[in-house]
């Protein structure tokens, strides 16, 4: 099993915790934690998984991502 290391929103890169990501359907969001998944034995980074939270006061769900994907699927805006 991975062994998990959780960054909370403090916790994020600088540049990371700032991004604004716009979804296709024109949704902001920013990362609010990120979970890197580590092999066991290795300790080698096997993926992210960004937990998003909508960018305005709407609120909603929090969803959760594969970072490399957010960065495939959704604009950037700093």
């Amino acid at each position: 099993m991975a062994q998990l290391e959780y960054l909370d929103t403090d916790e994020l890169p600088a540049t990371l915790r700032s991004t604004v990501f716009t979804d296709p359907i024109r949704q902001r969001w920013r990362v609010t934690a990120l979970v890197i998944h580590r092999h066991p034995e290795s300790g080698k980074e096997l993926k992210q998984v960004a937990y998003l939270r909508r960018a305005d006061s709407s609120g909603g769900p929090e969803w959760e991502v594969p970072l490399d994907t957010l960065y495939e699927t959704a604009e950037v805006d700093r």
